[in-house]
């Protein structure tokens, strides 16, 4: 494989891994997000 087409395809790697990794940690958030919803409701109708 030349140097130029391994360039080519870290390119495009890099990029999406970098996308994917922080879409992933995005959906992360938004999960926790939900459970402390969650429980700050729970603790609000007890109350």
């Amino acid at each position: 494989m030349p140097y130029q087409d391994a360039q080519t395809i870290m390119d495009s790697l890099i990029p999406a891994t970098i996308g994917g990794a922080l879409g992933l940690f995005a959906l992360l958030g938004i999960r926790e997000l939900f459970k402390e919803t969650t429980v700050a409701l729970k603790k609000k109708a007890n109350a």
